[in-house]
């Protein structure tokens, strides 16, 4: 029992992986919806699922594409998937020359190599005529160079080609319904192309299911490589009351013509269905443009404010910035001229200060020069009167020599020049100055 439960334990997750690993192809064979597409990627990919298994078909070997035209929305179940498309690839080679006569390069009776372009189209896309198909290859420039041009018909990205494509001519379905989509929404582009298709292969693939009810312009492709690989394919506009395209590319697929033209009959039912959601889906879609332009203008709106706001908040802030240098310029002037006053009143007050100390240099310089002056002359005045010779030399003929007496003498002072005597009893007389002998 041990051994029995390890066993089985063992088994989940291999088997859980094993789902994960089938649920994530499943999700990879399914793509092309777009967001708010009417169409339903769950209800496609779950019809060709159930088809598929009930015809037990591995889905690596089969690749379906679909387009509803009344919308342009697409869907595909292994679109990436590349197969050799064996004579569907006639129809962008003619497509390539239709085109030359839309721009009035050719006409329905331009010869090429003695039959008329109208005959030549007819040949290839209706009777999948292979010896003119090599003829227009040719005609063309050969295979590289109409493969490459002929890109321009899908949109698909140049990193998105195999190089099978130009190597081998290999298709997958998602450029093989873009073609049919180009052909179909650009009738007027291609002329007699669409009609070559409608006459095409009466009673097969689609036609024989629906040929009675729908007008059906197809192109088959039927071969078998060296290898033993079979390829057969068929993509069609079916003219529905709104067309849909639908190409299914088989690869070693057993009753192949069966399985397309029912895998057609499904794709046509749910583009009957389509038919009756469109209306509603369509006003949802403008309802939702509605919605979506409002919100759109909700937000210019409010863009439109904040850029409002933002060019007032930056009017605001380069005011506040010009008063703010304002008055920086101010208060700069300001300190400038406060910073000249003090340097003035720094070099008066130098100025003043020296001054004064020149002053009082000055003064200093003349009373001591006055001192200096009073002293020589008190030291003279005493020489003087104490050198005898001097008295003797300076007294006059006639005259009684000088000779000055102080108080202490207690004698009377003598006459003066003028030969007053002092008063008696009484004190010399001052004459407010110092005296001064005359020579």
């Amino acid at each position: 029992m041990l051994l029995l439960w390890a066993v089985l334990l063992t088994g989940v997750p291999a088997y859980a992986s094993q789902e994960d690993a089938e649920e994530t192809e499943k999700t990879n064979y399914s793509s092309g919806v777009e967001e708010n597409s009417i169409l339903d990627d769950t209800v496609l990919t779950s019809k060709v699922e159930s088809f598929l298994k009930e015809w037990e078909i591995d889905p690596q070997q089969i690749s379906v594409g679909y387009c509803y035209t009344a919308t342009g929305d697409s869907w595909y179940y292994n679109g990436e998937e590349w197969f050799y498309p064996a004579s569907m690839y006639k129809v962008p080679l003619m497509m390539l020359v239709a085109e030359k006569e839309y721009n009035g390069e050719l006409t329905q009776d331009t010869e090429i190599s003695g039959e008329k372009l109208s005959r030549v189209e007819e040949l290839i896309l209706t009777y999948s005529n292979n010896d003119w198909a090599h003829i227009i290859r040719n005609y063309l420039g050969g295979d590289a160079a109409w493969r490459e041009e002929a890109k321009k018909f899908a949109q698909l990205k140049e990193e998105d080609y195999h190089s099978d494509y130009l190597d081998y001519c290999y298709f997958n379905n998602m450029y093989m319904t873009q073609v049919m989509e180009t052909l179909y929404f650009e009738n007027e582009r291609f002329p007699n192309v669409i009609n070559c298709l409608l006459a095409a292969e009466p009673g097969e693939y689609y036609k024989s299911t629906m040929g009675e009810k729908f007008e059906i312009a197809q192109k088959y492709g039927s071969f078998e490589d060296s290898r033993g690989e079979k390829f057969n394919h068929c993509s069609a506009i079916i003219y529905t009351p709104n067309p849909c395209i639908v190409t299914v590319m088989t690869s070693n697929v057993t009753k192949y013509e069966t399985i397309i033209a029912k895998l057609g009959d499904i794709l046509v039912d749910y583009t009957l269905q389509l038919d009756a959601q469109l209306e509603s889906h369509q006003q949802q879609l403008e309802e939702a443009a509605a919605e979506e332009q409002r919100l759109q203008e909700e937000a210019a709106a409010e863009a439109q404010r904040q850029r409002e706001e933002q060019q007032r908040l930056e009017e605001e802030q380069r005011r506040l910035e010009e008063e703010q240098r304002l008055a920086q310029e101010k208060a700069q002037r300001r300190k400038e001229i406060i910073g000249t006053v003090l340097k003035v009143g720094g070099i008066l007050a130098v100025l003043a200060a020296v001054a004064l100390a020149v002053r009082a240099v000055l003064v200093s310089k003349w009373k001591k020069s006055r001192r200096e002056k009073e002293r020589r002359m008190a030291q003279r005045a005493r020489r003087r009167g104490e050198d005898p010779e001097y008295r003797s030399r300076v007294a006059a003929p006639g005259q009684e020599e000088y000779v000055p007496q102080t108080p202490e003498d207690g004698a009377a002072s003598p006459a003066g020049r003028s030969g007053r005597e002092p008063k008696k009893g009484g004190e010399p007389r001052n004459r407010g100055r110092k005296y001064t002998p005359r020579h």
